[in-house]
């Protein structure tokens, strides 16, 4: 039996759980679709429990963060449906550097609680990854392009995070979410320029 049957078999419910649920919201929010977000809550309620026992504390906390940010989320796109001024928007300047200077202070502060705490296997990653997962979020939440990027830079540092505790299939999923950011970067740009 080959390694990775072995390891597809060995994967737990749910693991399998949270990696469906992700695809799924995942693909409805590149549509934007509001019904991504009760999905993104179970989601991020399986991963809270996945990220803890792999010794990811931040990205345990990240993903409790998640549901409460995914509630806001839900109940902004839904308000936003009859809200013409509340569709997919480039983003300022500002946005972007208010984002990446939050990101970096993010990062910085989460890796130094991190390392001081000594409960993390990487801590600097995780909290480059957990910073860049919440603001991609953030931005999520109000229909910024620029969520896409910071979803990228956080797909691939998960992915090697998961990948050093073992969990093959989360890192499929995050290989998967990759190809969504960049697919969701593109038909966002694209809905931005066919709306001006």
């Amino acid at each position: 039996m080959s390694a990775l049957w072995q390891q597809v078999l060995a994967t737990s419910a749910l693991e399998w759980f949270g990696t469906l649920t992700g695809l799924l919201a995942v693909g409805l929010s590149v549509r934007q679709h509001r019904l991504a977000w009760p999905l993104f809550i179970a989601c991020y309620a399986a991963y809270v429990w996945l990220s803890a026992d792999a010794g990811l504390v931040a990205a345990a906390a990240m993903n409790a963060v998640f549901i409460v940010l995914s509630i806001e989320g839900w109940r902004s796109w839904k308000a936003g449906e009859d809200d013409e001024s509340f569709r997919v928007r480039p983003g300022s300047t500002g946005v972007w550097v208010t984002a990446a200077a939050v990101w970096i202070g993010a990062t910085a502060a989460i890796s130094i609680v991190l390392l001081v705490s000594g409960r993390t296997e990487a801590p600097v990653l995780d909290a480059t990854a957990t910073a860049a997962g919440f603001v991609a979020q953030w931005l999520l939440t109000r229909k910024l392009v620029a969520t896409w990027a910071f979803w990228l830079i956080s797909d691939v540092a998960f992915m090697v995070l998961y990948g050093r505790a073992g969990y093959g299939l989360t890192v499929g999923l995050f290989a998967v979410f990759v190809g969504l950011a960049l697919h969701g970067a593109y038909t966002w740009t694209r809905a931005t320029q066919e709306a001006a």
